[in-house]
């Protein structure tokens, strides 16, 4: 069938919209019209070439939902016209991992950056029928997608689908670093260096979760402003001062520090974020790493010495260490009772003709925290 997709065919340069060709499901796939998809960093670094991995000509995006119009041999569990979120990791349910009630970690993942589908094959075509790569496997900067039903959570009819599209990466993997991963306290305290999308997430879940101080730090004035809605008691503005930051925090936590820090940058600038998160927990305390950097990043300072005679801890998160199919749903209820933030963290709402203004907004990243590009 032939489709509109925003295709990146070299790093660094606008996304062209066309016309491509997408082959019909394969064995465990499904078809899928999306409705509407979220522009995340985790685009932006695949766009600019910080993850070197990935290969071009690609079909970015990973926070999309719609309605399955097609399911491939052996899919049972989904049928032509249920709404679905897609998540970008794909969990088959069979391996150790799964078994461990670890899918984040699901051996799947671990073509996670092949452009290619689970079988090694590529499902779309542009221009002059050149192969186009699968992003995450989901690629939802299209109208239709190809993606494996096992990265498919079924929604219920009301759910509106341009929303809990963020919580296909974005809000889960924020929101799931708090509530789940670390399942911060009431009465703890929490610093998030980063209040974009996940930070913003991060936070609103300590919030919901009870904790008496968190600490929003960002060099953006709008993200703080944010911050505080999203229920953050404290703002500090980064100065790129490491010592006058982490001595705010200080006063902010009488000299003690926090029980939990928080990086969800993942930006070039990861060693002074990094720096600020370690320097920012107590004696005993946790730094969770959630953002994602460039691959090319390999090596950051904590100090050995502080590490282990503070007993301090280090943890790395993805996707929220979320159990998707069961956390997601729970996600939903939260927001559609009025718990969870989801229109707040929208910015604007673009066509995908518009894609790439999109991308310049996020790139400036004081525009708020998540563009939407809407497929109807």
């Amino acid at each position: 069938m032939k489709t509109k997709a925003a295709v990146a065919y070299e790093p660094n340069a606008p996304l062209v919209l066309e016309e491509i060709e997408l082959d019909p499901p394969k064995a465990g796939e499904i078809l899928v019209k999306l409705k509407a998809t979220g522009i995340c960093h985790s685009d932006l670094h695949a766009w600019k070439r910080e993850w070197s991995m990935m290969p071009f000509p690609v079909v970015l995006g990973h926070e999309g939902a719609g309605v399955v119009e097609q399911v491939g041999e052996g899919v049972t569990h989904l049928q032509p016209g249920d709404p679905v979120l897609l998540t970008y990791l794909p969990a088959c349910g069979k391996c150790q991992w799964c078994h461990r009630g670890e899918p984040y970690l699901c051996d799947l993942t671990g073509m996670i950056a092949s452009g290619k589908q689970l079988d090694g094959t590529s499902r779309m075509r542009g221009a002059g029928g050149t192969e186009l790569n699968h992003f995450l496997f989901v690629s939802t900067f299209a109208q239709h997608t190809v993606a494996p039903a096992a990265s498919a959570v079924k929604m219920a009819p009301d759910v509106p689908l341009e929303r809990v599209c963020l919580m296909g990466c974005g809000v889960t993997t924020g929101f799931g670093a708090a509530w789940r991963a670390v399942q911060v306290s009431p009465g703890d305290t929490v610093v998030v260096v980063g209040c974009g999308g996940l930070g913003l997430n991060t936070i609103q879940a300590a919030a919901m979760s009870g904790a008496s101080k968190i600490i929003a730090i960002d060099i953006h004035e709008e993200k703080l402003v944010l911050a505080r809605q999203f229920g953050a008691t404290h703002t500090i503005m980064n100065t790129h001062d490491l010592f006058g930051v982490v001595g705010q925090v200080m006063e902010i936590t009488q000299g003690i520090g926090a029980d939990y820090a928080f990086e969800v940058v993942g930006m070039e600038d990861v060693d002074e974020t990094v720096a600020i998160t370690f320097s920012s927990i107590r004696k005993g305390g946790t730094m969770v790493q959630v953002g994602v950097p460039s691959d090319s990043k390999t090596t950051t300072t904590i100090s050995p010495f502080i590490l282990s005679m503070y007993n301090k801890n280090v943890k790395g998160i993805s996707f929220g260490r979320t159990q998707f199919h069961y956390d997601i749903p729970k996600l939903v209820d939260m927001y559609q009772a009025g718990k969870l933030k989801l229109d707040e963290l929208v910015a604007e709402e673009l066509p995908l003709e518009q894609i790439n203004k999109g991308f310049e907004n996020m790139i400036a990243g004081n525009k708020g925290a998540r563009t939407i590009i809407r497929m109807d």
